[in-house]
């Protein structure tokens, strides 16, 4: 692959100030009402820039996903001509990739695609780029819907963060900076999602406190009677806050000090968040990544008697709040709330009629609804659940819905994409002694599975590939772990792991 030396990357480093400048003195004289956009996109590209150069590259990653939460504001989105529809988080993402661009430029870096997993990502891409072309990038018909919206917000955007974020990948001080960046973004969540909660309850001053105000808006997204946080659904909420959890229980170990201190009052203020949420699929991520930590994040005794101690209180706790826990009421934790169980048994037997269908390449990328709507069904069936499923809704599981829309070849690549990882894992695991307490530990790796069942748990309920939030801070997870990885492979002169003080 072609590389450019570092003494030319300098220069271009110092010319670049220069040029961005001078494009902007000359647009100034072209169209004097864009000055103040200009430079501020002026300010916007030297701080990418300096970031690249000197701070911590992979946060951009996380930036990205927590730009979801924090940027991206309805009225912040417009169409430059010929180009898709720019929000806030598209602008961070374009801004990323300008950034990881100077990162390997400047480093005299690579970005390598060496190993089965990668190369499965990536013939995953194409397969499901080429059913689109072929079945269209847009589904027209009595609900508009867009698979292009699917394919780059819920894969190509994770997946390509997933490559720069594996590439990127050598110092497990990058671990630290990266939970603390996620330890940060939870205390804000933490505080809307708490305030929600509170007007939920009745006080009608809380959500004058919320910030910014369109979180507020009932019109925009969903579960407006849960506390969903600064996300348009609730799941994205219970799923940050199940990772942050077990995550700030890592981070405590391997830290002191004030953000000790914060990360032991973050880690018991997450749980009744993880309630308000409101999300039966997060309850259930919560209870089995417990189990999970307990048994591998532990030693195997001490775990033990960790998973039997919070089994144990977790039976107390619903027995106290029986009644409560058992109503319909999503305030009150809404268990027995059918009318979403019926909704999903109902889309499966759909999602079951089209794959029998087209059972090989399915009905096209993002044609799930167009497809299911073309279909000619008896009107009494229809009429006879009305509020059960809405015309819009596609069924609740990623693996479902990929079979269904891309056949027995999509859901394979992506299984197999999903084991290949997992070996990844694995194999880092056994590659660290048992009794390492640093940043890179086999907790770390464990950390990982917790992230994995979050995931999983998650898109066995929801369509997650509309949901770039949850991708985005699972892959980027994924990019840290089999980048370590792959530093720690024998036979790899070209790497430098003085700094993994994990491996002893």
């Amino acid at each position: 692959m072609l590389t450019i030396g570092r003494q030319k990357v300098d220069g271009l480093t110092l010319a670049v100030p220069a040029i961005l400048a001078c494009a902007a003195g000359a647009l100034a004289l072209v169209a004097p009402q864009a000055v103040p956009w200009a430079f501020l996109l002026l300010a916007g590209l030297a701080v990418i820039l300096l970031w690249a150069i000197r701070w911590e590259i992979t946060l951009w990653a996380w930036l990205w996903v927590f730009s979801y939460g924090l940027l991206d504001w309805p009225q912040w989105r417009f169409k430059p001509p010929g180009f898709f529809v720019l929000s806030g988080p598209r602008v961070v993402f374009l801004a990323g990739i300008t950034a990881f661009g100077i990162y390997f430029l400047r480093q005299n870096r690579r970005i390598r695609i060496d190993r089965a997993l990668l190369w499965a990502i990536v013939l995953t891409i194409g397969y499901f780029s080429a059913s689109a072309t072929v079945m269209g990038w847009v589904a027209s018909g009595p609900v508009s819907t867009a698979p292009y919206f699917r394919f780059f917000s819920g894969i190509l955007f994770p997946f390509t963060m997933f490559i720069l974020v594996y590439n990127s990948i050598h110092d497990e001080k990058q671990i630290r900076r990266i939970l603390i960046f996620l330890s940060a973004y939870t205390w804000y969540a933490l505080y809307i999602g708490y305030l929600q909660y509170m007007d939920i309850l009745g006080v009608e001053w809380a959500r004058s406190l919320i910030f910014p105000a369109f979180i507020n808006d009932p019109n925009w997204g969903i579960h407006f009677d849960r506390a969903r946080g600064a996300f348009p659904a609730s799941n994205w909420q219970a799923s940050l806050l199940v990772l942050a959890f077990y995550a700030d229980l890592f981070f405590i170990r391997r830290t002191r000090g004030a953000l000790r201190a914060s990360l032991i009052v973050q880690a018991v203020l997450i749980p009744p968040a993880i309630f308000f949420a409101g999300v039966r699929s997060g309850y259930l991520a919560f209870l089995l990544c417990g189990i999970v930590w307990c048994l591998w994040g532990s030693r195997w005794r001490l775990g033990r008697i960790k998973l039997a101690v919070g089994l144990l209180g977790v039976l107390l706790g619903v027995a106290v709040f029986w009644s409560s826990l058992t109503q319909t009421i999503r305030a009150t934790g809404g268990v027995t709330q059918m009318g979403p169980i019926r909704s999903r048994q109902v889309l499966l037997l759909r999602a079951w009629d089209l794959i029998q269908r087209r059972p090989f390449f399915g009905v096209g990328w993002g044609q799930y609804l167009r497809a299911d709507l073309a279909i000619s069904r008896d009107p009494g069936v229809r009429k006879s659940m009305p509020g059960i499923v809405a015309p819009i809704q596609t069924p609740g599981n990623l693996f479902v819905v990929v079979f269904t829309e891309t056949g027995v070849v999509g859901l394979t690549l992506l299984v197999g994409v999903f084991v290949l990882l997992w070996r990844q894992s694995v194999f880092l695991y056994r590659r660290l002694p048992r009794t390492a307490n640093s940043m890179l530990c086999p907790a770390f790796v464990v950390l990982f599975w917790v992230a994995l069942v979050n995931y999983l748990t998650d898109a066995s309920f929801v369509d997650p590939l509309w949901e770039p939030f949850g991708n985005g801070l699972f892959w980027a997870m994924a990019g840290l772990l089999v980048g370590f990885n792959r530093l720690l492979e024998p036979a790899k002169p070209d790497l430098d792991v003085s700094s993994l003080t994990g491996v002893g």
